[in-house]
């Protein structure tokens, strides 16, 4: 019983994925690639992180075809109209093909503010 709550502890605690960071800047670069991964980079991009090589964001090649799309539309919205991009990322582990992964691209387009 004891080995059996061992593994469970080891196998339940493995690295996944995850979105625990925000950050929100202009978004001053967006590179596309045949295999489908999206690099992109703020104005404000993290100097540093502990596994990923920094000066890029990553929309990873592996998400649905669909949730990569919305994720890459909104980041021409935002650049096309200087918006500023709201990025949910990945700030401890998992890369993106070596940079950092993105799990969320936010941002709002138009001022909707009343004068």
């Amino acid at each position: 019983m004891r080995f059996f709550i061992c593994l469970l502890m080891v196998f339940s605690s493995s690295t996944w994925a995850r979105y625990d960071k925000n950050i929100e800047g202009h978004v001053v670069n967006i590179l596309t690639y045949s295999s489908g991964l999206v690099l992109f980079k703020l104005a404000s991009q993290p100097k540093s992180h502990p596994s990923c090589k920094s000066d890029y964001f990553a929309i990873d090649s592996d998400l649905k075809e669909a949730a990569a799309n919305r994720m890459f539309s909104r980041l021409l919205a935002l650049h096309t109209s200087k918006s500023r991009a709201f990025i949910g990322y990945d700030s401890q582990g998992d890369c993106a093909d070596g940079y950092i992964r993105v799990h969320n691209v936010g941002g709002i387009t138009r001022d909707y503010s009343v004068n």
